[in-house]
C-alpha cells in the first residue's frame, strides 16, 4: 500500500512538473512574440513617419496622413504587453527553479539536465552560448516557416492563375489514330455532354487555337509580334477558365472578328480598344498550296492575367472567327474542362480517358507546362536547403554549448558515476540538454514564424506595397500549411538532437576516477 501511494505521489509530482514546464514554455513564447511585436511595430512606425516626411517615396505613392499616431499607440501597446509577459515569465521561472526539486516533471536524467540548463552559477559564458544557440535555432526555424509559407502562397497563386488560363484537363485527338488533330464540332458536343455527366466536372467548352503573327497596321515597317489566337465559346468559356475575369479595359466578350488582347502584347503593338490589328496566318487554297492571308480584327478589350507569357502572347476571340480565318468550318482543336479539385486531376484523367472513344487523348494542367511546375518545385527545395543551413549553424552552437558544459561539469559527472549513475544516464543528461535547447528554439521560431506570416498576409502594406502591374498581385500571398509547418519543425528539431549526440557520448565515456581528479 505504501509503495502504491509512493508511485501515485511520484506520478502526481511528475504531472505537476510537466504542466509547470508547459506553462513556463508558453509564457516564454508569449514573451518572445511580444518582443517580436515591438520590433514589427517599430519598423512600421519608422516607415510610416518616412512616408509622411517624403510623400514621393517609392514605398507608397499615397501615404496615409496621421497614421504614425496609430502606429505609436500600437507600439506602446506592444511595449506594455511585452512588460507584462516578461514579468509573468521571469516570475514563474523563479518559482519553478525554487520548487524544481518538488515537481521534477520527469526522471533523474531530465531533472539533472534542467538543473544544468537553468543554473548559471559559474557558467555565465555557457549560459550566453546557450542563449545564442536558442536564438539561432529560433531564427532559422522562423526563416524556414516564413519563406516556405510565402513561396507556397506564390506557388498556389501562380498555379491558380495558370489553371485559370489553361483549364484543368484538355481532350485532344491522338495523331497516332487520326490524320487530323481537329475535332468536328458535333463530335465535340457529344463529348461535352458525356463529360458533364462525370462527377467532379463542373464545366466544359470547345476551343480552337492557332499560332499567328499580329500586326498593328498594314505596311512592311509596322509593329509585329507573334501571338496565340484562341477561339472560344464565350458563354461556355466562363465556366472553364477565368480569361474574361482578367479584363482591365474594354469589353470582356468579343464578337465576330473582334479580339481581346493580352496587356503586354497590346503595349508591344501600341493598340487600344477600338483599334484594328491584322492577323497574318495561312489558309488552305489548294491540296498542297498554302496561301498566306491577312485578317483584320478589331480590339475590344485588354486583359491582364498576371502570367508574363500569357499576357505577352495570348489573344482570344470567337471560334467562328478562327474557323473563318483557317477555313476550318465546323472544327475545333480540343475540349477543355474544369474540375472541382484540380489536385486530383490524375484520377479524373484516367476516368475520362476510359469513357472517350478511340483516337482521343487527355492532357492535364500539369502536362501543359511541366518545366514551369518543375522550376517551382526545384526553387522551393533549394530555398529549403539554404535556409536549413541556418539551423545547422545554430546546431554547431549547441555542440559548443554541450562541450563547454561537459568541461565545466566534469567533477559533477565523476560524482554521479561514483554514486552509481550509469554511462547511459550521463548520455541522456546531456542529450536532454541539447534537446531542450532545440525544443525551446524551434518553439520560439515557430511562434515567431506564425506571427510574421500573419503580419505579411494582413499588414505588410504598412511597410511596402507590391507593384501589381509587375507581379499581377498587390500583396504577398501566404499559405500556412500545418503539415508543412510540422515537417519544418521536425527537421529543425532533428538537427538539434543529432548535434547533441557527440558531446553527450563524450560525457558518457568519461572515466569517473579521472573526472574526480579534474580541477
Amino acid at each position: 500500500m505504501a509503495a502504491g501511494e509512493e508511485r501515485k505521489a511520484t506520478f502526481t509530482y511528475r504531472l505537476l512538473g510537466f504542466l509547470a514546464d508547459l506553462v513556463m514554455l508558453a509564457l516564454f513564447l508569449l514573451f518572445g512574440v511580444a518582443l517580436l511585436n515591438i520590433i514589427i511595430q517599430t519598423v512600421v512606425l519608422v516607415v510610416g513617419i518616412y512616408r509622411e516626411v517624403t510623400p514621393h517615396s517609392p514605398f507608397a505613392p499615397t501615404p496615409e496622413e496621421g497614421r504614425w499616431r496609430r502606429d505609436s499607440l500600437d507600439l506602446l501597446i506592444a511595449l506594455v504587453q511585452a512588460a507584462v509577459a516578461g514579468l509573468l515569465h521571469f516570475g514563474f521561472l523563479k518559482l519553478r527553479k525554487r520548487y524544481l526539486h518538488v515537481a521534477a516533471g520527469t526522471g533523474f536524467e531530465s531533472f539533472i539536465s534542467k538543473r544544468y540548463l537553468l543554473a548559471r552559477e559559474g557558467g555565465k559564458l555557457v549560459g550566453l552560448i546557450s542563449f545564442v544557440s536558442v536564438l539561432g535555432v529560433a531564427v532559422g526555424t522562423m526563416a524556414l516557416i516564413v519563406v516556405i509559407s510565402v513561396m507556397d502562397g506564390f506557388d498556389r497563386e501562380l498555379v491558380r492563375k495558370f489553371m485559370g488560363v489553361f483549364s484543368h484537363v484538355q481532350i485532344v485527338r491522338d495523331q497516332a489514330f487520326a490524320q487530323s488533330t481537329n475535332i468536328p464540332e458535333d463530335h465535340a458536343e457529344i463529348i461535352i455532354e458525356r463529360l458533364l455527366e462525370v462527377p467532379g466536372v463542373v464545366g466544359a467548352a470547345p476551343i480552337l487555337e492557332h499560332e499567328t503573327m499580329m500586326q498593328a497596321r498594314r505596311g512592311a515597317g509596322e509593329l509585329k509580334a507573334p501571338a496565340m489566337l484562341r477561339g472560344v465559346d464565350p458563354a461556355r468559356e466562363a465556366e472553364v477558365t477565368e480569361f474574361m475575369d482578367y479584363i482591365v479595359t474594354g469589353e470582356p466578350v468579343p464578337g465576330h472578328r473582334e479580339i481581346v488582347v493580352g496587356q503586354r502584347l497590346a503595349e508591344r503593338l501600341n493598340v487600344w480598344p477600338g483599334d484594328s490589328v491584322y492577323a497574318i496566318g495561312a489558309v488552305l487554297a489548294g491540296a498542297n498550296r498554302p496561301l498566306a492571308g491577312t485578317t483584320p480584327l478589331r480590339v475590344v478589350g485588354i486583359f491582364n492575367s498576371g502570367l508574363y507569357d500569357v499576357d505577352d502572347k495570348f489573344v482570344y476571340t470567337t471560334i467562328g472567327t478562327v474557323q473563318e480565318m483557317l477555313m476550318l468550318e465546323g472544327q475545333v482543336n480540343s475540349v477543355h474542362l474544369k474540375l472541382e479539385d484540380p489536385h486530383l486531376v490524375q484520377g479524373y484523367a484516367e476516368e475520362i480517358l476510359a469513357m472517350l472513344p478511340a483516337g482521343f487523348g487527355v492532357r492535364t494542367w500539369q502536362m501543359l507546362n511541366p518545366q514551369f511546375f518543375e522550376a517551382l518545385w526545384i526553387e522551393k527545395v533549394a530555398m529549403f536547403i539554404i535556409l536549413l543551413l541556418i539551423v545547422v549553424v545554430a546546431a554547431l552552437n549547441i555542440i559548443g554549448t554541450l562541450i563547454m558544459t561537459v568541461i565545466q561539469k566534469t567533477r559533477d559527472i565523476g560524482v554521479l558515476k561514483s554514486m552509481g549513475a550509469e554511462s547511459s544516464s550521463i548520455l541522456w543528461i546531456f542529450l536532454y540538454h541539447g534537446t531542450y535547447i532545440g525544443v525551446i528554439g524551434t518553439s520560439l521560431g515557430t511562434a515567431w514564424g506564425l506571427r510574421l506570416c500573419h503580419f505579411v498576409e494582413h499588414d505588410i502594406e504598412k511597410i511596402f506595397e507590391l507593384p501589381g502591374g509587375v507581379y499581377g498581385i498587390d500583396r504577398l500571398p501566404v499559405v500556412v500549411d500545418p503539415f508543412t509547418i510540422a515537417f519544418l519543425v521536425f527537421c529543425a528539431l532533428s538537427i538539434c538532437i543529432l548535434a547533441s549526440i557527440i558531446p553527450a557520448w563524450q560525457a558518457a565515456r568519461l572515466n569517473p576516477v579521472e573526472a574526480l581528479r579534474y580541477d
